[in-house]
């Protein structure tokens, strides 16, 4: 791509991937390109998800990939389109980290780390003039200019164009806190409210219960909610559930929660066996072996998984007990969930800018030159690659967005 010849000057406010990678696409074109980040450093999200290993992208079949965003399939198709899984494997070989497919079709550079990958990223980005100013914290705007508080104190700063790339609510001590929701609120720009996504959920469990249990997970099994179903592992914790069984049904819980005021989600304890299975193992002699043993013996469940089998009141009664009702529990064990845990332990979040509120380029009909991208978008997907995914898609689409709007202007 050719270097076009200009002084524009551009502040992105945000140094997360969707800020880095817009930072990326305009400096190469020529534009005098500032980011301007809250924290001492730049990209402190990026490097959370790399101790997962960085799950990049996926590599699934391109419909089946866009309807994990849900709602949002259609708006977000053409932006995916426009930078897709493989154009975003491709940017990732091009700075030295060659990428992989496991065997869930995750896609993760080889080293398994961020650091490598962000390290050789500020280099290209020093390289091509962009410019970075730490501890910047954005207040908001005074007289059209940017208002920061900064180390030496207050800064005001004029520029073309502004693009915000300021994240969700979530992990709020890596920097992204939703504090920029009012200021836009202010300006008229309408914003669906914040809510976790990929989170926990709490349960009121018997306090024997949660105090020999906490922090022991379930695995393998299969959570169902609705239509909808996810094979992993869940963590006990001492408030309820997380894990990733629970964080890819967690919209729709969330929506469930929010009206009717609890959710009921289904666990499979033994996804291996058949119910018809399950009860021929039980059909042998007890003898003399509690239940909680016997089910051990029989169907090898966990100690953590009889237990929560046991959570249930009318499970305890000996009528209960048959080989046919005991099959029952371990294939249909309910748990009620009353709230998702709170939004700042959640991996990411739903509600943002409401996409009305954009023009095609992605930038806030209510403020002309200021132009927004990633997770501040009312947007969301489950884990696996797709929250990557659509930070860098819509940072490129609003990237060019701003030099077109630069350019015509």
């Amino acid at each position: 791509m050719g270097i076009a010849v200009t002084f524009k000057t551009i502040s992105i406010i945000g140094g997360g991937p969707a800020g880095l990678m817009a930072a990326e696409i305009l400096s190469l074109q020529g534009f005098n390109v500032s980011v301007y980040e809250r924290k001492p450093s730049v990209g402190r999200k990026f490097l959370m998800a790399g101790r997962g290993g960085l799950n990049l992208t996926h590599s699934e079949n391109p419909d089946l990939f866009i309807e994990r965003y849900g709602s949002k399939a259609a708006v977000l198709r053409p932006v995916i389109d426009e930078f897709p899984p493989a154009a975003l494997r491709a940017w990732c070989d091009g700075l030295g980290e060659k990428t992989f497919i496991g065997s869930s079709g995750r896609v993760f550079p080889q080293s398994l780390k961020a650091s490598p990958l962000l390290r050789a990223w500020i280099a290209r980005l020093e390289g091509q003039g962009v410019r970075f100013f730490l501890n910047h914290d954005w207040q908001g705007w005074e007289d059209g200019a940017l208002i920061f508080k900064a180390p030496a104190g207050s800064a005001r700063i004029k520029t073309d164009a502004t693009l915000l790339a300021l994240g969700g609510a979530s992990w709020p001590r890596l920097g992204s806190d939703g504090s920029w929701v009012e200021i836009l609120r202010r300006q008229g720009v309408d914003i669906a409210p914040l809510a976790p996504a990929n989170c926990g959920f709490a349960a009121d469990w018997s306090p024997g219960f949660s105090a020999r249990y906490a922090g022991q997970p379930l695995k393998p099994v299969v959570a169902s909610f609705g239509n909808e179903k996810s094979q992993g592992e869940i963590m006990i914790t001492a408030k309820g559930l997380e894990g990733g069984a629970v964080y890819a049904l967690s919209s729709a819980l969330r929506d469930a929660i929010s009206r009717d005021g609890f959710a009921e989600l289904m666990l499979d304890l033994k996804p291996d066996l058949s119910r018809e299975a399950i009860q021929e193992r039980l059909n042998r002699p007890r003898g003399r072996l509690s239940l909680s043993n016997y089910l051990r013996k029989a169907l090898n469940l966990s100690p953590v998984a009889v237990s929560l089998l046991m959570e249930k009141p009318e499970n305890r009664r000996p009528e209960n007990h048959t080989p046919q009702k005991l099959a029952q529990m371990v294939k249909q064990c309910p748990v009620r969930l009353n709230a998702p845990l709170p939004i700042e332990r959640a991996i990411s979040t739903s509600g943002g800018i409401a996409f009305d509120s954009l023009d095609r380029n992605y930038m806030l009909r209510a403020m002309p030159g200021v132009f927004a991208a990633g997770e501040m978008l009312d947007w969301e997907a489950p884990t696996g690659g797709y929250l990557l995914q659509a930070s860098f898609a819509t940072a490129v689409h609003a990237a060019k967005g701003i030099a077109a709007w630069l350019r015509q202007k």
